[in-house]
């Protein structure tokens, strides 16, 4: 029978194995994945404003939604901070990832460390407390990372994250072979555990369908823009009156709405109510107004719809219509969010080495 020193070396020469398996058959094509979704993006768009939202929270958007495996969902956790300016796309991408780690019966305070050592940290905690904090302390702390909306950019992030998870689990196993106080039942017991880490399971074949990715990213692009297109307005009429939505209303400002728009306290119509006062007659009122995302965006993200959904996203329009009018509404934001938790459960691994084909 092998000595347990003799498990955890064998454990240690084979994960750079496990690393290059996990780049090769995951990493690598989600980046190619999203290098399309990203151009056709950019393509159907062609404004500036576009191009200079290109940046890493839709890439963090797409791995919090489209995670097919462990390891993008801690990837996406992990950077979540940089959608710190986006709120609607930051509710959408937590409540996606803790349905995830919900799912896996991950611990909630453990999501950064599941890809490394998940599955594993109770059992491991009470054995080899201390390896466990000092390897997980490596993926809690990082630099701040330069920020580009390049393929390259995104692929030494993900290059990154695989190679402080392997050196995690390195350093857990060799910090467990060169402990003296660790008894050697215990540190056999300790090599089976690392051989059920989602690391040490990568998949052996590829598990990204890369066209099919990239027409999923490209069409939750289309659905974050739907979602950013409304704004709550707060006005008011003229003292003589006036239907809301004409030239002679006073309107006092607009918001953005951070609320998705099946959430309770999603902003409701408010008539403004007339007092009859000389200076303010009317107390303001508010409603919801969407933002015209062109006719270029609403045919592309029809196309993809039925390629991926099975139908429009938008309903029947004439050539006219389509030029003059944006049928944006509740309907689509609704509808919008439907897509993105339809993806997501396609995508949602439903065990912490389960890996599912995006």
């Amino acid at each position: 029978m092998s000595s347990a020193t003799d498990r955890l070396n064998n454990i240690l020469v084979e994960l750079p194995k496990y690393k290059s398996q996990w780049q090769l058959n995951v990493a690598n094509p989600y980046v190619r994945a999203y290098d399309l979704a990203v151009e056709n993006f950019q393509r159907t768009l062609k404004a500036q404003e576009a191009r200079d939202r290109m940046t890493a929270e839709l890439f963090v958007f797409a791995a919090s939604v489209l995670t097919g495996s462990v390891m993008m969902a801690a990837f996406a956790t992990a950077s979540l901070r940089v959608l710190a300016g986006r709120a609607a796309l930051r509710v959408i991408c937590n409540n996606n990832l803790n349905r995830t780690f919900d799912l896996m019966h991950a611990a909630a305070s453990s999501k950064t460390v599941m890809f490394a050592l998940g599955g594993i940290l109770d059992e491991a905690k009470k054995i080899a407390g201390k390896q466990v904090m000092s390897a997980a302390e490596k993926l809690t702390s990082s630099a701040p990372i330069a920020s580009s909306p390049t393929a390259i950019n995104f692929m030494t992030r993900i290059e990154d994250f695989v190679s402080v998870n392997h050196i995690c689990v390195h350093d857990f196993t060799a910090g467990v072979r060169d402990d003296g106080s660790i008894s050697e039942a215990d540190k056999l017991k300790l090599a089976d555990l690392v051989g059920k880490t989602p690391f040490c399971n990568p998949p052996a074949t590829r598990r990204v369908d890369e066209n099919r990715l990239a027409q999923k990213m490209e069409l939750l692009f289309y659905m974050s823009a739907v979602l950013d297109s409304d704004r709550l307005v707060t006005y008011s009429p003229p003292a003589g009156g006036s239907a809301p939505g004409t030239a002679r209303e006073l309107v006092y400002g607009k918001e953005a709405i951070p609320q998705m728009p099946s959430a309770a306290d999603y902003p409701k119509e408010v008539v403004p109510r007339f007092t009859g006062k000389m200076f303010q007659p009317f107390e303001p009122g508010k409603r919801v107004e969407y933002a015209n995302i062109g006719s270029a965006v609403r045919e592309r993200t029809d196309t993809l719809s039925r390629m991926l959904a099975g139908s429009s996203f938008y309903p029947e329009q004439n050539f006219a219509e389509k030029l003059l009018v944006d049928p944006t509404g509740s309907a689509q934001l609704v509808k919008a969010e439907q897509i993105i938790n339809r993806l997501a459960a396609d995508a949602r691994p439903k065990q912490l080495t389960d890996i599912r084909m995006i």
